[in-house]
């Protein structure tokens, strides 16, 4: 039985993980970032054509108001999509507290 729109699954809690704790370091958060950390921290979302899920996850955590999206241009580069916790967000902090915990301890690992 697939999941009902707007939930938040494991997946969404690493993602708020990921962005905590690129908050946390006073790193930015954008979509290829935290995929990257999806495959280095969690190992999922391996395959190159995976990252339009990530993108699909983040679209999900915006319109549930959990995830602020900001979009940025860098005279030269491509316009990048920065995305920051809402104070929504923050409030489920308890929800993705572990997985902030497996980042933080394979940070220091790495």
């Amino acid at each position: 039985m697939p999941k009902p729109k707007g939930t938040t699954g494991a997946t969404k809690m690493k993602i708020m993980a990921i962005v905590c704790y690129n908050a946390e370091c006073g790193q930015e958060s954008y979509g290829y970032n935290i995929w990257q950390s999806l495959k280095d921290h969690f190992h999922i979302y391996l395959e190159d054509n995976d990252i339009r899920n990530v993108y699909h996850h983040l679209k999900g955590l915006c319109a549930l108001g959990l995830l602020s999206r900001e979009e940025i241009q860098t005279p030269g580069a491509p316009k990048r999509c920065l995305y920051h916790l809402t104070e929504k967000g923050l409030g489920l902090r308890h929800r993705y507290t572990r997985y902030l915990e497996i980042v933080r301890r394979s940070e220091v690992l790495s």
